[in-house]
This record gives structure tokens, C-alpha cells and sequence, in this order.
């Protein structure tokens, strides 16, 4: 008996260790309660106040530079308004909405009903922005949608036969058309954003719940 790990997986695991998730993290290197941290693959999310989430930015840069890990170039400090996972946060008007790209991208999926197996391996694929949009967790669905995306990949390069006793559970199918179906209401309703209290961070960038800032 085996585990195998993705690439996405080890990257979550290294990322949250950077950046000091509490779950993840022993307590005398995780973030201090005042400070959130969200993480998703490799980017990082960073919530609190100013002068808690510039310290904590402070100690995650030694981190990893500790560990011999870049971080990029894309780091945005005292930023005010930017996109991140098909949103657009304005923190000057202290305002979230759909980025146009985001907008585009889902009215482009097409109907579950009709589908073909090319177009489902892209839905699949959206189906984890959606989540993210939608506020569920990623973490419930990730590994069906992934199994789901390679098996619909598999079946469009021809490697393997559908099997007509391969079945999946009534209530995950249930989900994937009723996330589909919210998130064309949210494409519908994207001209009049309405403000949130807390914008979704499953995948991240790093900004403030009470300041703009964000790398």
C-alpha cells in the first residue's frame, strides 16, 4: 500500500510551512492569531491590520529565505486595488467584484448537459475558481474534480474506454450543476457588485481587512 502526492499537494504543504499556518506549523513558528493566513498552492494571503501583517511579511521573507525558496516577482505592497482569483478588490471604496477576464471566462463554459469531453475538462477546471468565488471549500471537492478532469483527459487522448459501471455519487453531480448554475447568477449580477465582509481567500494574494496591502 502507496501514497502518491501531486505537485499541487507538495506545494500547498511547503507554501503553508513559509508562510506559517498554524495547521501546518510547529506554534513557535506559526503566524500570531491576530493574523490570517490563506493559502492556496503557491500564493499567500495575508489579513490584519497594517503593522500585523507587515511584521508577519517581514518574517515569512526570512522564512523563506531560510529554506533557499523565491517567492516571484509578483508582490504588490500598499497596493489599493487589484485582481485576484477572477476578483477585483477595491479597497479605496472598500468594494469587491467579478474581474472582466473571470466574467468572460464563465460565460464562455458551456451547459453540463451539452458538453463535450473537451469542454467538460475545462469546466472541471473552472469549477475550482467557482468554488472560490462561491465561498465553498476547495478542499471538499478538489481531489473529486481533479480525479474527474484527468478521467475526462484520459478519455479525449484516447487512453482509456468509458465504463458503463462507473458511476459517480448522485449528490456530487448535483453539486457541480448547482455550482455551474450559481455561478452564471453571479456573471448575471456582476454590473452591480455588491460589497462583502470578508472577500474569498482560498487562493491569495496578500492584502489587509483593514488597509490595502497586498504582494
Amino acid at each position: 500500500m502507496g501514497c502518491k502526492a501531486g505537485p499541487e499537494i507538495l506545494q500547498i504543504i511547503i507554501t503553508s510551512a513559509i508562510a506559517g499556518v498554524t495547521t501546518v506549523s510547529h506554534r513557535l513558528w506559526a503566524a500570531p492569531p491576530l493574523v490570517r493566513i490563506d493559502v492556496w498552492i503557491d500564493n499567500i494571503r495575508i489579513a490584519g491590520s497594517k503593522s500585523d501583517a507587515t511584521l508577519w511579511e517581514a518574517q515569512m521573507l526570512r522564512n523563506a529565505d531560510g529554506r533557499h525558496a523565491f517567492l516571484g516577482e509578483d508582490r504588490e505592497s500598499g497596493a489599493t486595488q487589484y485582481t485576484f482569483l477572477g476578483v477585483q478588490f477595491d479597497h479605496t471604496h472598500r468594494a469587491v467584484s467579478l474581474s472582466d477576464e473571470f466574467v468572460r471566462s464563465v460565460r464562455a463554459m458551456p451547459a453540463l448537459n451539452s458538453s463535450t469531453i473537451a469542454g467538460m475538462v475545462v469546466v472541471a477546471s473552472r469549477f475550482l475558481y467557482a468554488a472560490a468565488i462561491l465561498c465553498t471549500r476547495l478542499c471538499d471537492y478538489y481531489f473529486f474534480i481533479k480525479a474527474v478532469r484527468r478521467r475526462l483527459s484520459a478519455l479525449k487522448r484516447g487512453l482509456c474506454w468509458r465504463h458503463l459501471r462507473r458511476t459517480f455519487r448522485r449528490q456530487r453531480l448535483v453539486w457541480a450543476s448547482d455550482c455551474d448554475t450559481s455561478s452564471r447568477i453571479i456573471v448575471s449580477e456582476s454590473s452591480s457588485p455588491r460589497k462583502r465582509h470578508r472577500p474569498p481567500s482560498s487562493r491569495t494574494r496578500c492584502s489587509m481587512d483593514k488597509g490595502p496591502f497586498s504582494f
